[in-house]
C-alpha cells in the first residue's frame, strides 16, 4: 500500500532518534540512513535549536513515522528510503528530518523522526482538515510516490454503513466500475465510431443500452450502470468527439457487388467511402472542428451501409419480400432464444454467482495477506472491509487458497461459455435485424404504392389479437383498431417507433375496442382521422395548461 502511520512523539527528540538510528545494529536493523534540512550524525542537536529559536511551547516536539513496505513489493532499502525522503520532501519541506529504513521482522519499513516545528518557527498542524500535513495527506502522497516504484498499492474503496455489515454488494459495484472502466479505455484506440465501440462492448459480453446515457451491464450487475457515471469522460458527447477527432482512418472496402435489389445502398456507400478517403486527403496534419464532426457523422454512416450490404448478402436477400420473410423469422428465433437464455440462466444463476464470488477470493488475496500482515506489525491496524468481504467467500465456498478458487472457475467453464455464447447469438441478431429493419423502412418509404403512414409505439400492438401475419393495431389518439399484414408495418430502432405505410385509396376496416368491425376506410383518410385526433388531444393540454 505502504501502511503508514503517525505518533505524536513527547519529552525529547532524544528517544526517538536513538531508537531509530540504533547503531548498535547496523547491517542487520538499520539498513540506510539519511535525513533532511539536518545532519543525520548531528540531528538532534539542530532540532533542538529550532526548537529553542523559537521557543517552541507545549511537549509535542516529534512525530514518529512509520512507512511499512508489502511483503511482495520487489524494492531495495536504499529505494525504500528514497522513497520516504521523497515523501518528506513533498510533505513537510521545511521541517527537519531523520530517516531510517530498517530490515529487521523480515521486511522493509522506514521510521521517520520529524521535528514538531519547522525552521521558520511554524508548528505541524495535526489535524484531518490540513490535506498536505494531515494524515489524509501522509497517506496518499506515500502511495502515489511508491506506486512510482512499483509498490504494491492497496485499492481505495469508499464503504457506507449498513445494518447487516454485508459490504459485498458495495464491493462488486466499484469493482464493476474498475472493469467497466478498463474495459472501455482498451477498446477506444481500437474503434473507429461510437457505435463500433458499443458493438465491441457486446461481443465481450455486456447488454448495451444506447441513447443520450449510455448503460451496461456484465454477468452478476443486477441493474444497468451509466458508463457517465463511471468516468465524465464516457459521457455521449465526450465520446462524440473523441471519435470526430481520429485522424487518418484506415476505410475497410465493400465486400459485397451490386444487384438490382441493393443498387441504392451499394452506391450510397461508394460514394461515402470516396467522400471519406477525398476529405482524409485534403486535409492531411489540418484539424477543422466542422470537418471533424461531418467526417465522423460519415464514417458511422459508411459503417452502416457496409453492414447492411453484408446482411443482404448473408441472408441471399434479392426482394421486398425476403427481407420482410427474414425479418419475421428473425423475430421468432430471438423469441425462442431469449426464452432459452431466461431458462439456463435460472438453472446455472447459483454456479455463475459463485463463480463471481471465486474470482473475487482471487482477486482479493494479495489485499488480504497484506492487510494481516500490517496487523501483525501493529496491532492498531484497522483492517479494511475488503478483509470481510474475503473471509465471508472463503466461508461460503470453503476455499483454503487461490488454487482452490481456479479450480472451480475452470470446473465451471462450460457453463458460463454457454451463457455467453447465448448472449452473444442473440445481441447478434438483434443487430442484424435492426439493419434488416432499416432496409424495409427505407423500402417502404420510397415506394410510389406507400403514400401516408402513420407513426406509433410498441405499447400500441395488441399482441393477443395478432396472429403469425398480421397485428392489431390501436391507433394512436384513438380507441380505434386495424388488423394489417405485418408486411407493411416497419419498426425503426433508433427512434424506438414502429411506422404503418398505407396506400392512398385502399380500404381498411376499423374495429371499436371490442374488436367489433365499424366501417371501411381509405389509407388517405384514415391518416387524416389519426392526425385530427391528434391535434385535438394537443388542444386540449395546451388549455390545460394555460388554465
Amino acid at each position: 500500500m505502504p501502511y503508514t502511520k503517525r505518533s505524536a512523539h513527547y519529552g525529547s527528540p532524544k528517544q526517538l532518534i536513538e531508537y531509530i538510528l540504533d547503531e548498535k545494529n547496523i547491517g542487520e536493523k538499520v539498513a540506510v540512513a539519511s535525513s533532511l534540512n539536518c545532519n543525520v550524525d548531528t540531528a538532534l542537536y539542530e532540532m533542538l535549536d529550532v526548537q529553542k529559536k523559537y521557543e517552541m511551547q507545549g511537549n509535542r516536539v516529534a512525530y514518529h513515522i512509520i512507512q511499512s513496505f508489502a511483503l511482495t513489493d520487489k524494492i531495495t532499502p536504499e529505494q525504500a528510503n528514497e522513497i520516504a525522503r521523497k515523501l518528506c520532501k513533498e510533505l513537510y519541506p521545511d521541517f527537519q528530518c531523520v530517516i531510517a529504513t530498517h530490515c529487521d521482522r523480515g521486511h522493509l519499513h522506514n521510521h521517520i523522526c520529524l521535528n514538531a516545528i519547522n525552521m521558520n518557527g511554524k508548528k505541524l498542524e495535526d489535524r484531518l482538515a490540513n490535506y498536505k500535513e494531515g494524515l489524509y495527506g501522509l497517506s496518499e502522497i506515500s502511495d502515489k510516490i511508491s506506486s512510482e516504484y512499483g509498490c504494491y498499492i492497496m485499492p481505495k474503496r469508499i464503504f457506507s454503513k449498513v445494518k447487516d455489515k454485508n459490504y459485498y454488494y458495495q464491493y462488486k459495484k466499484q469493482t464493476y466500475k474498475e472493469k467497466i472502466k478498463s474495459t472501455i479505455n482498451d477498446l477506444l484506440p481500437k474503434c473507429n465510431t461510437l457505435d463500433e465501440l458499443l458493438d465491441e462492448l457486446s461481443i465481450l459480453g455486456y447488454e448495451v443500452k444506447r441513447g443520450k446515457h449510455i448503460a451496461v451491464k456484465i454477468t452478476g450487475m443486477e441493474r444497468f450502470m451509466r458508463i457517465d457515471t463511471i468516468s465524465n469522460e464516457f459521457s455521449t458527447d465526450n465520446l462524440y468527439n473523441y471519435f470526430k477527432n481520429i485522424n487518418n482512418l484506415k476505410i475497410l472496402g465493400l465486400k459485397t457487388t451490386e444487384n438490382e435489389f441493393n443498387s441504392k445502398i451499394y452506391y450510397k456507400a461508394l460514394e461515402s467511402k470516396e467522400a471519406i478517403e477525398k476529405s482524409q486527403l485534403s486535409t492531411e496534419n489540418k484539424i477543422y472542428t466542422e470537418y471533424q464532426k461531418t467526417k465522423y457523422q460519415e464514417v458511422k454512416r459508411y459503417y452502416q451501409l457496409k453492414q447492411q450490404l453484408e446482411y443482404l448478402d448473408k441472408y441471399n436477400i434479392r426482394s421486398f419480400n425476403d427481407v420482410d420473410c427474414e425479418i419475421q423469422s428473425m423475430r421468432n428465433q430471438i423469441k425462442s432464444r431469449n426464452i432459452a437464455l431466461k431458462k439456463f440462466k435460472t438453472s446455472v444463476q447459483k454456479i455463475i454467482e459463485n463463480t463471481e464470488k471465486a474470482h473475487d477470493f482471487i482477486n482479493l488475496y494479495e489485499l488480504y495477506e497484506n492487510a494481516m500482515y500490517f496487523k501483525e506489525q501493529d496491532s492498531d491496524y484497522i483492517l479494511p472491509k475488503e478483509v470481510e468481504i474475503f473471509l465471508n467467500i472463503k466461508k461460503e465456498l470453503g476455499f483454503n487458497s487461490v488454487d482452490d478458487a481456479k479450480l472451480y472457475i475452470k470446473k465451471t467453464c462450460d457453463e458460463r461459455i454457454k451463457l455467453n455464447q447465448l448472449k452473444k447469438e442473440i445481441l447478434d441478431m438483434q443487430r442484424e435485424l435492426n439493419h434488416l429493419d432499416t432496409i424495409k423502412e427505407e423500402k417502404l418509404s420510397n415506394s410510389n404504392l406507400f403514400i401516408h403512414n402513420i407513426k406509433f409505439g410498441s405499447n400500441r400492438i395488441e399482441y393477443s389479437l395478432s396472429d403469425d401475419d398480421n397485428f392489431c393495431i390501436n391507433l394512436p389518439y384513438t380507441k380505434e383498431k386495424i388488423h394489417i399484414p405485418k408486411k407493411y408495418v416497419a419498426y425503426n430502432e433508433k427512434n424506438k417507433f414502429y411506422t404503418l405505410y398505407l396506400v392512398d385509396d385502399k380500404e381498411y376496416e376499423l374495429f371499436n375496442e371490442k374488436n367489433e368491425k365499424m366501417k371501411n376506410i381509405k389509407g388517405i383518410e384514415l391518416e387524416k382521422y389519426v392526425l385530427e385526433k391528434k391535434k385535438e388531444i394537443d388542444s386540449l393540454y395546451a388549455s390545460i395548461n394555460i388554465a
